[in-house]
């Protein structure tokens, strides 16, 4: 059974509400990038096939599904093994699985990340209606549901790669399985080359691992396969994909990778990753969309703070850059003390790229009583978002 497949079954078995309870999910983070997305379907697929087949597993993709259009990476990765979006769930669909599961607590695993992400599920969490049961993930350990099985957690370029490690060492003896899931391969090679730059950067012991048993699989198939022989070709595609944001509003860059967060002194903190320039972001909207849409994103989301990080390769010397900003409205001290607080760890000053362009962007928010964006270039470009979101609420929880 493909994986495509295997997507179409649970259409079905979900429309005719034959899905015995508790129901069984498995969802990424809210950025909902590439690596989670194919995690969630990926954990999904082999848990059912190789460890619970009396179990069917609803991947869920971790933001509205309206928003899915604009990760144009995954759109067209899954677009090559011919998975369309009316195949896929979202958070709409997890309000749905919930009602439908009565008094029941559902069975939820993690990927990707290891502690709850996002409204819906934080709530029914809340409610009493989810028991975390696995997590598979490669972010700093939170210390969160300790009993999960499995508690796979550590570091390495593409948590796909720990999704796969996983269940093949489980089932490594298992070769008719797993070379006639040539799809699932191809599906698991997208991730972990755009999160490893088509394995050139942080590469660790998984990465190594499941690449080495991808071009084993894939080189031992009966089937060509474009993936291994145009591997560099392949990462490209998908790159191109990914930065591409033509059509896109500033409010749809924010939202193309964006994690919440509700820290301990109970503030909402959302983190937005974008991989291009402020200079560029502040060059293609208008200074009335920009405050608009930071101020919209606040009140929306019901969030306190909006952290932006941006990264991207400046043309005119190729030198590798990182930004850091960050918005709130009102009086807060902390937030107010943010910069200084974390400008050890991250080594902030104001040589910003394009600050021509900047300055008076910036000058004509925090000119409106109550707003506040602060802007800074970033040296230490080793800390990416994984590690701003752990200096962040250090800090603020203090």
């Amino acid at each position: 059974m493909s994986v495509r497949q295997y997507l179409i079954n649970l259409k079905k078995v979900l429309a005719q509400k034959s899905l015995k309870s508790p129901f069984h999910v498995v969802t990424g983070n809210q950025s909902a990038d590439m690596d989670s997305v194919i995690s969630s379907i990926a954990f999904a697929y082999l848990s059912h096939n190789l460890v619970t087949p009396f179990n069917t597993i609803i991947p869920i993709i971790n933001i509205p599904r309206g928003d899915f259009k604009l990760r144009k990476d995954i759109v067209r990765l899954l677009e090559t093994h011919n998975i369309t979006e009316d195949l896929l769930y979202f958070v709409e669909d997890y309000d749905n699985i919930i009602a439908s599961s009565g008094t029941t607590p559902i069975s939820l695993n993690l990927v990707d990340h290891n502690g709850l992400q996002g409204y819906e599920i934080n709530k029914s969490y809340e409610e009493g209606m989810v028991n975390v049961v696995g997590i598979v993930d490669h972010h700093a350990d939170e210390n969160k549901f300790l009993d999960a099985n499995p508690r796979v957690i550590r570091t390495c370029g593409s948590n796909s790669s720990l999704v796969f490690q996983h269940f093949f060492e489980l089932f490594k003896t298992n070769d008719k399985f797993w070379h006639d899931n040539t799809e699932l391969v191809g599906l698991l090679l997208g991730p972990l080359l755009i999160d490893t730059s088509n394995m050139t950067q942080k590469v660790e012991e998984p990465d190594l691992f499941a690449i080495k048993e991808y071009k084993n699989i894939l080189n031992n198939s009966s089937s060509t396969s474009q993936e291994i022989s145009g591997m560099t070709n392949f990462y490209s595609a998908l790159k191109t994909a990914k930065k591409d944001m033509s059509g896109f509003s500033f409010g749809d860059v924010l939202k193309k990778d964006y994690k919440q967060f509700k820290f301990a002194n109970g503030e909402n903190v959302v983190f937005s990753s974008i991989g291009k320039s402020i200079k560029w972001v502040f060059s293609n909207y208008s200074k009335d969309e920009v405050n608009k849409t930071l101020s919209d994103t606040l009140k929306l989301n019901k969030i306190d703070l909006l952290v932006i990080t941006s990264s991207y390769t400046q043309k005119e010397n190729d030198k590798y850059t990182r930004e850091f900003c960050f918005y709130y409205e009102g009086v807060n001290e902390q937030f107010a003390k943010l910069a200084s607080l974390v400008t050890d760890q991250l080594n902030l000053n104001d040589d910003l790229y394009g600050k021509s362009k900047i300055s008076p962007v910036s000058q004509f928010v925090n000119a409106i009583d109550g707003h506040h964006l602060e802007i800074y270039n970033q040296i230490n470009i080793k800390a990416s978002r994984k590690q701003v979101v752990p200096i962040v609420k250090a800090v603020l929880e203090k």
